[in-house]
């Protein structure tokens, strides 16, 4: 009896207990095909500033969406690195113009700029260069700050060839770059102190165009333009898969261009979960050149806590609408989990402590009953 109260009561338990821990659903872009059909939405239109400029390249920051723009082809000439604000607020909880320029540098040649990568631990930007016009750039990465848009320092990864995009994988806490056609646009992967800890292999004769733009790492997917420029066939988005190591779609973009005669994707990078900016070159049918950022949103499987947080923040601005205190309106499944688990254990303590108390009258009784009769015979055996 005692066993199986037991063991009724564990399994109760536990089963409660599971209930309330958090799904292991990994958060991770829903398809190999996400892109197909994505609508972009224009967040940032500006100059570019060069007669000949280009904005190479594209990086997010907690407070920053940043751009980098290769003024001139060489790698004296200082190059264009331009910040504007990711949120309605600044870093100090100031109000702003969202997507307004918030920071501009120009202190250093990055060669061509081709790539750039957040990493948050750091704060720091690494630059893929993809060009060395001075010789001892060669295979290197420059290191920028992300606070003050200036130049740190420079790490050498290679002297065989070039790197031509790069990107942080947050939840592995290291880096994926693309070669040049030298290293035959290989993907190799680099631990956070930027040393290569597995090759995925070459990747040329992958793409739609003759060469590659910058690229970011989202979960399982590295995500990167073609160079398509001039041939007439579009914009495409490529997304490679890191476990199988290959090409799983090549989706055809449809930015929405208003009288643009020449466009180019330059970069992309990850502003949410599922939320993608992408930088692209635009020429106009009245001669000027642009740079636009357009955001887009893919469909996406959100982990359990994600979408508790999501479902509590939605909750808290529904009670500041209609004005009720969060406590008094306001339950997360988790609380109401936790509180029956506190009323369920509570009642198999209660109902084991009172089988108990049974159990002993029981045994109390057994044993008057058993002490009676044997005084009974006891006064039985002096009767004789």
């Amino acid at each position: 009896m005692k066993r199986g109260l037991i063991i009724t009561a564990f399994l109760i338990v536990a089963g409660i207990c599971f209930g309330i821990q958090p799904l292991t659903v990994q958060a991770e872009i829903a398809s190999d095909n996400a892109f197909e059909g994505a609508v972009w939405e224009k967040i940032i239109e500006d100059d570019l500033e060069g007669g000949q400029g280009v904005v190479q390249s594209i990086c997010a920051t907690e407070d920053y969406i940043i751009c980098l723009e290769n003024y001139v082809e060489d790698a004296g000439t200082p190059d264009i690195v331009k910040a504007y604000y990711r949120n309605k607020t600044d870093e100090d909880g100031k109000k702003v113009e969202q997507y307004s320029l918030a920071k501009r540098v120009a202190d250093t040649g990055y060669e061509h700029c081709n790539g750039m990568a957040y990493n948050p631990n750091t704060k720091e930007i690494a630059v893929a260069l993809y060009t060395s016009y001075n010789a001892e750039n060669r295979g290197c990465l420059y290191i920028m700050d992300s606070e003050t848009l200036e130049y740190k320092n420079k790490i050498q990864i290679s002297d065989e060839y070039n790197i031509l995009g790069i990107g942080y994988d947050k939840e592995n806490d290291r880096y994926v770059m693309q070669t040049n056609v030298e290293g035959g646009y290989s993907f190799k992967i680099l631990n956070n102190q930027f040393q290569v800890t597995e090759d995925l292999g070459q990747y040329d004769g992958t793409e739609k165009g003759s060469n590659f733009q910058d690229l970011c790492v989202s979960g399982d997917y590295i995500i990167n333009f073609p160079l398509t420029l001039s041939m007439g066939i579009g914009d495409y988005i490529n997304m490679y898969s890191i476990s199988k190591r290959a090409l799983v779609s090549d989706a055809k973009l449809g930015f929405p261009f208003e009288n643009v005669t020449i466009d180019e994707p330059e970069g992309i990078c990850e502003l949410e979960p599922g939320v993608f900016a992408a930088v692209v070159n635009e020429e106009r049918t009245d001669g000027s050149r642009k740079f636009c950022v357009y955001k887009t949103m893919v469909p996406y499987n959100f982990s359990a806590a994600e979408i508790k947080q999501a479902e509590k923040e939605k909750a808290n601005e529904e009670q500041q609408i209609v004005g009720m205190p969060d406590k008094t309106k306001v339950f997360s499944r988790k609380a109401i989990l936790k509180t029956g688990l506190i009323v369920v254990v509570a009642g198999i303590v209660s109902f084991v402590f009172y089988m108990r108390l049974v159990t002993i009258k029981r045994e109390r009784q057994r044993k008057l009953e058993h002490a009676r009769r044997e005084r009974q015979r006891i006064q039985e055996l002096y009767e004789q």
